[in-house]
């Protein structure tokens, strides 16, 4: 191809790009509507009762009993909507637009507030697992249409007139017969202007308290729950169930909870007891399979060495020491480490998975604390110099990132007994990458200001903002002591983490459920203080909640350390 031809292409091909950009512009542009119109929902236990469409100026008379809740939604814009399922499931904004459907002479709307209590945002496609998807799911917008019409599914589909319509909820009235609500208010909007300690302290009792009454008798959480309908979705996962527990027991230390710390207590006690099993020579923690991963015993040692640094137990370390020596065993000469072990041959698989290796050096650095052991020292320093330098060194490495924060969390373990500059530039390279990622107010249709996300068509999730979170609080309490220390203050860098924290601190805060839309929920205390999967992603995941207090305990913990000096 020659230069000539190679230009038309580029240039056609920009033609294409532009007038493609004008049309989806004109497509997604809405009216504004001729008056304005006010959908008024009742609630009761999640479920939608009864529904009036009025003017504002002309409210109804009849009023919603005490034990009913109260939403209002107005209709601030409209554009045309076709119910072919590509169209469909890519024409509205999740968490902000709804459907009107009119046909045979009659009028229903797929609110928001429908959509929401029925999950059906961010549904049409899954990728990669059944929590993270796009596109809204056409069938249950029909769905919600037909039963207030009157008629079936597919008849709307391909008889009745469909608009979009852009959704602002004006007034939302918890029945009166709602629990009173815990601690202080919290502003209308938190951003990183009026963010405090109090109220950051609040989110970890929030998130705390949902997860210490989700801990069983025997130590087992609910692992995931459906939100609107308080159901618990099946599965269970031993590595979140550790890193679940790391934090109640954290929490437990920050808030001097006696209910969260019995809590991380039984939950220490289910690994301990019941799950860790022989590796060979050494214990691990895994399930009662052939192979282990090495993950489940790194963030076990991660909970169970914070169980004996807050003194809630320190019978934990001879089990601190046990997981120690499993994961130094399964370390290579050159400091990366073997995920797998096989318990019938006894011998250590050599396979990599994500983030395994950032959690093995983090549980090894903080392993020494407890055992003094110069072994687990020496191990978690070979494992953060090989991640952070041979283990991350290829062409275009400088300009990409893996998920590191559980490596920028070790930096800072590792700071005041083998510091390594060469790892803290590297932690320092990767958040000015996620700085890139951050979104501003601006970016999206959503209220994603502090996310970290890929473009306006992905609702924001919440998850990625909590663990980025937490590598920051990492990365400023290195940059907080060496200014301290007198060692070269990175003022600049020190404000532009800072400020990348506090934004993500304040989207995380936004997200959770304090008590969140509590007309949508069937039983709102069951939900509260938990932190969801994005605006619109309502599975409830231990996980979730785990990250996001983390982060705000590490970040009550670096401010105290800044505002004492």
């Amino acid at each position: 191809m020659n230069a000539r031809t190679l230009r038309r292409l580029l240039g056609g091909y920009a033609v294409f790009l532009f007038f493609l950009c004008v049309g989806v512009r004109s497509w997604f542009a809405l009216s504004t509507p001729s008056r304005e119109v006010v959908v008024e929902s009742w609630w009761k236990d999640g479920k939608r009762v009864q529904r009036t469409v009025h003017d504002v100026a002309d409210p109804p008379k009849k009023q919603a009993p005490p034990d009913n809740a109260v939403s209002e939604e107005v209709i601030t814009g409209e554009a045309p909507l076709y119910a072919s399922p590509f169209l469909f499931t890519l024409g509205l904004v999740p968490g902000r637009d709804g459907v009107k459907a009119e046909i045979d002479g009659k009028v229903a709307y797929a609110t928001v507030d429908d959509i929401m209590a029925l999950q059906a945002y961010d549904r049409a496609h899954l990728w990669v697992e059944a929590s993270f998807g796009w596109g809204t799911h056409r069938a249950s917008v029909l769905y919600i249409l037909s039963e207030q019409l009157g008629v079936r599914a597919w008849e709307i589909a391909e008889r009745a007139k469909l608009t979009r319509i852009r959704f602002e909820r004006r007034r939302s009235r918890p029945p009166e017969t709602m629990p009173l609500e815990r601690g202080s208010p919290r502003p209308e909007r938190i951003t990183e202007a009026n963010l405090t300690r109090e109220l950051v302290l609040d989110g970890v009792r929030e998130a705390a308290t949902h997860l210490a009454r989700s801990v069983d008798d025997n130590g087992r959480y609910r692992y995931m729950v459906n939100a609107p309908t308080n159901t618990a979705i099946p599965g269970y996962n031993w590595p979140r169930h550790s890193g679940t527990t790391f934090f109640l027991a954290q929490a437990a230390s920050v808030l001097d909870d006696p209910f969260v710390r019995f809590a991380s207590l039984r939950a220490a006690a289910r690994l301990r007891d019941d799950m860790m099993r022989d590796c060979g020579a050494n214990r691990c923690v895994c399930e009662d399979y052939p192979v282990a991963e090495i993950g489940s015993s790194a963030l076990a040692l991660i909970a169970f060495t914070e169980v004996v640094r807050t003194g809630a137990d320190g019978a934990y370390r001879p089990a601190v020491a046990e997981l120690a020596a499993f994961l130094r065993s399964q370390q290579r000469p050159d400091g990366e480490f073997m995920h797998q072990y096989d318990r019938t041959t006894e011998e250590p698989i050599d396979i990599q998975f994500l983030y395994f290796s950032g959690e093995a050096t983090l549980a090894l650095a903080r392993a020494h604390r407890i055992t003094g052991d110069p072994a687990d020292l020496e191990a978690a320093r070979r494992g953060l110099a090989r991640l952070s330098g041979s283990g991350w060194s290829f062409f275009g490495s400088r300009y990409y990132f893996s998920e590191e924060h559980w490596t920028c969390q070790a930096v800072a373990e590792l700071w005041d007994r083998a510091p390594d500059q060469e790892a803290l530039e590297f932690c320092s390279r990767w958040h000015e990458y996620q700085r890139r990622l951050q979104q501003d107010a601006d970016e999206t249709p959503f209220d994603a200001d502090g996310a970290f996300g890929f473009g306006p068509l992905v609702s924001p999730r919440v998850t990625p903002a909590s663990s980025r979170g937490e590598a920051a609080g990492a990365l400023l309490d290195v940059l907080v002591h060496e200014r301290l220390a007198g060692r070269g203050a990175r003022n600049e860098e020190l404000r532009l983490v800072d400020r990348e924290l506090r934004r993500a601190l304040a989207f995380v805060l936004r997200s959770q459920f304090s008590p969140g839309p509590s007309h949508l929920f069937a039983d709102p205390v069951a939900v509260r203080g938990a932190v969801p999967g994005s605006p619109v992603d309502w599975q409830l995941r231990i996980d979730y909640a785990q990250h996001a207090g983390s982060m705000m305990a590490r970040w009550l913990e670096v401010d105290a350390l800044a505002a004492s000096n």
